[in-house]
């Protein structure tokens, strides 16, 4: 609850997700929608409305996702103060802003209407420099998403961090920017697991289940990495210690032939790196040299074309 999600790397970063698909035309039923909701009573109207329009229940709970990440903000100040009360579904309707536990419950509300078997998830999310290198007292839980059954098959959502995200700055300088995020509609469960850890194990809905130390000890994947087609990397640790004068290997799993990897740091001074990639039996391989002391976080991505990069993963160093 504390803290959603990247927000400096996202800023770096010009991806979107393209809104043709599926849900193109029940994306734009509910954004060219301007029903006034004043109060938890007033939801009926967006019941109404939706069940009005649509009938199965995979597109009205898209409706429902829709509305909610439309008009409801992320309470930064209420995340400061760690104020929880602001996820009383009074107050997310008449001041159109909460925290996770108000998303979820919001959600929840929704799929109660329509008859939608669903479960609000507790667990720990990892977002933010600080959350790449962790130790055991870090894990706490301190976030809320969504499990839903659709056809069948339960399916995971995280309204919040669709809905936008927070800058990975001092409290101070914190602020939300609204931009909606698909990677976290029906996220594949073993994407999810890499930067969702639910209390509840049966909520991973994976075969392999990740345990604390697993996730605590993972580097940070980010949305871009979520997005992206790579099963696996190397190192699978966040922490690495090295000495000036190493060089650092970093591999990606994946189909996608990437020419150009690049590593760069908040402090450009120690890292500000691209190489040159090589491609061996499905994965893609960077070779980094040490040439700057001192204790950073580090970050690998590659540009899409031009204009979009995407930044994957998060690393911290330290280097003597």
């Amino acid at each position: 609850m504390r803290l959603i999600f990247l927000s400096v790397l996202i800023f770096l970063s010009f991806s979107s997700f393209s809104q043709e698909g599926p849900y193109s035309k029940v994306d734009s039923l509910m954004r060219a929608y301007r029903e006034k909701i004043k109060s938890v009573d007033d939801l009926y109207k967006v019941v109404y409305y939706i069940r009005t329009n649509l009938d199965a229940d995979s597109l009205r709970l898209r409706a429902s996702f829709i509305w909610i990440t439309e008009n409801i903000a992320y309470d930064v100040k209420a995340l400061i103060r760690e104020d929880f009360s602001v996820a009383n579904l009074s107050y997310v309707i008449r001041y159109k802003k909460t925290i996770c536990g108000g998303y979820a419950s919001l959600l929840k509300y929704f799929c109660d209407a329509f008859n939608i078997e669903n479960e609000i998830v507790q667990g720990y999310a990892r977002t933010g420099k600080k959350a790449i290198s962790l130790n055991q007292n870090n894990l706490r839980t301190n976030h809320a998403w969504n499990a839903v059954k659709i056809n069948g098959t339960w399916r995971l959502l995280d309204p919040t961090w669709a809905s936008g995200f927070t800058d990975d700055v001092d409290d101070s300088r914190k602020k939300f920017h609204k931009k909606f995020n698909e990677v976290y509609y029906f996220t594949l469960p073993e994407k999810l697991i890499l930067n969702h850890l639910p209390e509840n194990k049966k909520f991973q809905l994976t075969n392999k289940k990740t345990d604390k130390r697993e996730f605590r000890d993972s580097p940070l994947f980010t949305d871009d990495f979520l997005a992206d087609d790579i099963s696996e990397v190397f190192p699978h640790v966040s922490l690495i210690k090295a000495r000036v004068g190493d060089t650092l290997t970093f591999k990606l799993k994946t189909e996608k032939r990437i020419n150009t990897l690049y590593a760069f740091s908040e402090e450009y001074q120690k890292i500000a790196y691209s190489g040159t990639t090589t491609y061996t039996n499905g994965w893609l391989e960077l070779r980094f040299p040490i040439k700057k002391a001192g204790y950073y976080y580090m970050y690998i991505g590659y540009f899409e074309n031009i204009i979009e990069n995407r930044i994957l993963l998060g690393y911290r160093l330290e280097v003597r």
